[in-house]
């Protein structure tokens, strides 16, 4: 070989050798520091609506973060899977966000039906799941009492909402007769009516008539059938998903069944006002957060001028919380040094009057449920919210 081909060669070698080392070197230099949280939730499938009316609000968030220079110098990436509104889902792309993409925390789920065994899921991982409206009591807590110790949630939990629910039904409203319409499937719709049927019963009341169905059912003629023979003066549906007593408003109507609705927070969205507003005039909802409310004003204006055609919910709200929660835990765990998911953790836990969006949230340590949300009763009036009564624990 030439030997000036070799000292070409040779050169050219150290040349790119030379160029790949400054690269590295300064590339070292000017590293970003990125923190990534992930955020599971349903956008396709039946339950669509949730991440619609989350999503957009959530990357609104982080881009505002990011823009002032991060949490404590992080920038922060939302990573978002769909859950299909499906259980397996979820704990399929959750598993993803722990095992592939390291997430230093975790949004969701919004159903318990999903919480409880992703908080198995979490615990093994060791990374933070903040959950936004599953309110089971096992998703922090196992049914053996014991805590979950990464297993999180923003919103009040069934046990409260239930006997909110029988009070006010059995002491405000008057009624003495209950029927209960249950999703025997939804974690959240059975503990619900447990917890109703436990408190309302020991107020006095009764419980006249027990039906069931599954979600995905469209057809309750049946059941209310029964409940219309069973003298009931309260018919309760607290479902998961707006559709169904939205639909069993439309056909009770139709058996010419007259009595008092009542649903849980799960269904306080707009969409129910959309799809049977009439048919659910002077109904009565519960829920942890009002979209209608004075404080949110400009934000919903904001959000719908920003998003066409999609309006800030429940969902969007409690979102807010739990990614307002985690950035309060990031920079908690910032100034103690290095942000790991257990560190996140453990800030989490003793979060102490953190303002969050909807409102200032101090966390239980031996729950992980947040201290003392108010709860609101909301009545269904010329096919709108309007807000009753605020139901404040003791």
């Amino acid at each position: 070989m030439n030997k000036n081909v070799q000292f070409f060669r040779k050169w050219l070698v150290l040349l790119v050798i030379g160029v790949l080392l400054v690269s590295s070197l300064s590339g070292c230099g000017s590293k970003e520091k990125v923190l990534k949280i992930g955020y599971i939730t349903e956008q396709t499938g039946v339950d669509a609506y949730v991440g619609a009316a989350s999503v957009p609000a959530m990357q609104d968030y982080v881009d505002e973060i990011n823009a002032k220079g991060g949490i404590s110098g992080y920038k922060v990436e939302l990573v978002v899977y769909d859950t299909r509104s499906e259980v397996t889902d979820a704990v399929a792309v959750a598993k993803r966000l722990m095992d592939q993409d390291k997430a230093v925390a975790i949004i969701g789920p919004s159903w318990s039906s999903a919480g409880i065994p992703l908080a198995d899921i979490a615990d093994t991982a060791k990374v933070p799941m903040v959950a936004t409206t599953a309110s089971n009591v096992n998703v922090t807590v196992a049914e053996d009492g014991t805590l979950h110790p990464y297993m999180f949630r923003v919103c009040f939990i069934d046990p409260y909402q239930g006997y909110a629910q029988a009070d006010f039904a059995y002491n405000k409203l008057g009624l003495r007769k209950a029927a209960l319409l249950t999703d025997i499937a939804s974690p959240y719709t059975v503990g619900l009516h447990q917890f109703f049927e436990k408190h309302f019963v020991e107020l006095g009341g009764e419980i006249v008539a027990k039906e069931g169905y599954t979600q995905g059912d469209t057809e309750f003629r049946a059941q209310l059938a029964k409940i219309k023979d069973s003298g009931a003066d309260l018919l309760v549906v607290d479902a998961y998903t707006f559709k169904d007593i939205g639909l069993a408003a439309q056909q009770a109507e139709g058996l010419g069944l007259k009595v008092q609705i009542m649903g849980g927070d799960g269904v306080f969205v707009p969409e129910l006002l959309e799809m049977a507003g009439p048919q659910l005039e002077g109904a009565i909802v519960t829920t942890g957060v009002s979209d209608v409310a004075p404080e949110f004003a400009k934000f919903n204006a904001d959000f719908e001028a920003k998003h066409p055609g999609v309006k800030a919910s429940i969902y969007t709200y409690y979102g807010l919380d739990a990614l307002m929660a985690i950035e309060h835990a990031i920079g908690e765990a910032a100034k103690k040094g290095d942000v790991t998911p257990t560190a996140v953790r453990d800030a989490l836990e003793v979060m102490t009057d953190v303002q969050l969006f909807t409102s200032v949230v101090t966390m239980e340590p031996d729950t992980h449920n947040p201290h003392n949300k108010p709860l609101l009763i909301m009545t269904i009036k010329d096919s709108q919210w309007e807000l009753t009564e605020t139901f404040q624990p003791e």
